[in-house]
């Protein structure tokens, strides 16, 4: 009997190509995998242009390959998908679960990219205090615009991957082990993510566009991958820990595989790097690709701690066939009535203007009504209480966002600083910059700047908001943590 969630196909969408494997059992030798080409303008950033034509590839792969999927894995663009580690109480778990937690921190202490993100999640770890939660959010319209088009084709279950998660999983088959630390970096054509993996499971994410089309490109993944790695150490795990190794792969279509290598491998730096050559045929038969091969590392069981996500749920709000069955009905009589009701109108519209008459006058009498109330009702205040209420509407809106203080401290930066990180300490009223540093000058000159600048020093106004001196800490690798204290 087949397993009610084994998956009959895999799919990854690239802007310019469709990439899919199918695995056929023990009876026949050879997989379904390769990939069909996308006119440009069907997908642009992972998200859906031209539904009209993405639906005819789609129909096209399935007919040519003779297959009719009913349940698919569906690996994200990595634009696409974002993730966060978080801390959930274990009395918010009992009372309203995970998933209506999460929802209701969104854009409060979960933040994602997206105009309505859709938040699924793994658990992996708790004690009597906590629970640790894997977030992982995508974009509401993104996802229902692929929904919409897998409900045309008959699919009835889809599930969500990421790449990265596929390449990992790749990576740690090829060599026969995993890492208790590792990052492993991604290149694709216009941008780069750097992801990185404690105890198999992901606890870092992020994704970086490339700021020109050069050799220059190498350094600024290195001068990243430099940065996260010290941050991983001395931010995360105050120097406890250290990356065990940096993997990187390249996914982009235009790159050079030799020129890549020669890049990253055999550096001689404190942490290893290695570069990962993906198997040109994981499988039987020719014509694998970048896309296949992410499509069909999707498909393999994942390793250690990882089992425990083999794909995710975004939980949408996707109407069933007895609700769109419903739907229509309604639509098919509302019509029909529409249509006859166009008959008798020319003989009732005398009535209807003189129904139509009679209800504005009624409503006309119920507003008077409501307003005669409303005045009879209305309080008398004393002119304390509106000197209160004044007081209180004018120290508000004189009271400042965090934002403009940060924006204050980034316009003075210059060009020998870069902020890399920021908290903002709502209850110690602090703000917290993590720095790289050119040279000490720079700092001290951007300390004393943002001193004179922002201090309070005389009369308050909205540009002086600074209380005291900035106090500063090295991290190391010319990371310097900043905090500034407002007033």
């Amino acid at each position: 009997m087949k397993d009610k969630n084994q998956i009959d196909m895999n799919l990854y969408f690239s802007d310019s190509s469709i990439g899919f494997f199918r695995e056929q059992g023990k009876r026949k030798k050879v997989d379904i995998h390769g990939n069909i080409a996308l006119e440009k303008g069907i997908l642009e950033n992972g998200y859906v242009i031209d539904p009209v034509l993405l639906l005819t590839r789609l129909k096209t792969l399935f007919k040519t390959s003779n297959i009719h999927p009913k349940r698919i894995r569906l690996v994200l663009n990595s634009q696409n998908v974002m993730m966060r580690v978080t801390e959930v109480k274990r009395e918010f778990v009992r009372e309203e679960g995970i998933s209506d937690y999460l929802d209701a921190e969104l854009g409060k202490s979960l933040h994602f990219p997206f105009t309505k993100p859709r938040v699924s999640y793994h658990l992996i770890g708790q004690d009597d205090q906590v629970a640790k939660v894997l977030a992982v959010a995508s974009d509401d319209r993104l996802l229902n615009d692929y929904m919409d088009i897998f409900d045309r084709l008959g699919i009835k279950k889809v599930h969500f991957d990421m790449p990265a998660l596929a390449l990992y999983t790749l990576y740690s088959k090829t060599i026969g082990l995993t890492h208790r630390n590792l990052m492993l970096v991604t290149v694709y054509d216009t941008y780069f993510t750097i992801k990185i993996f404690e105890d198999d499971i992901p606890i870092f994410n992020m994704i970086e566009e490339f700021e020109a089309e050069t050799e220059s490109r190498y350094d600024q993944i290195d001068n990243y991958v430099e940065r996260i790695a010290n941050y991983y150490r001395y931010n995360l795990h105050h120097g406890e820990k250290i990356l065990e190794k940096v993997v990187f792969v390249s996914q982009s279509e235009q790159e050079n595989e030799s020129r890549f290598s020669a890049a990253f491998a055999n550096k001689r730096t404190a942490i290893p790097y290695e570069v990962f050559q993906i198997p040109d045929a994981p499988t039987a038969g020719g014509g694998w690709n970048r896309t296949s091969l992410v499509a069909y590392a999707a498909g393999i069981p994942k390793p250690g701690n990882l089992e425990k996500m083999p794909w995710f749920d975004f939980r949408l709000d996707r109407p069933d066939v007895a609700h769109r069955i419903i739907k229509w009905m309604l639509g098919t009589a509302f019509f029909l009535f529409a249509a006859v009701s166009l008959i008798y109108i020319p003989y009732h519209t005398m009535y209807e203007e003189i129904f139509i008459a009679q209800n504005e006058n009624q409503n006309l009498a119920s507003q008077l009504s409501a307003l005669q109330a409303e005045y009879a009702l209305r309080p008398v205040f004393s002119p304390a209480e509106r000197a209160y209420s004044d007081a209180y509407d004018t120290l508000n809106a004189a009271k400042a966002e965090p934002s403009v203080f940060i924006g204050d401290l980034l316009a003075i930066s210059g060009d020998s600083l870069e902020v890399v990180n920021y908290r903002y300490r709502a209850k110690e009223s602090e703000i917290v910059l993590i720095l790289v540093s050119s040279s000490p000058n720079a700092l001290e000159e951007f300390l004393l700047n943002a001193y004179e600048t922002h201090a309070v020093t005389g009369i308050p106004s909205p540009s002086r908001w600074m209380d005291g001196f900035p106090v500063y800490a090295n991290l190391g690798a010319q990371l310097i943590e900043v905090t500034f204290h407002h007033a």
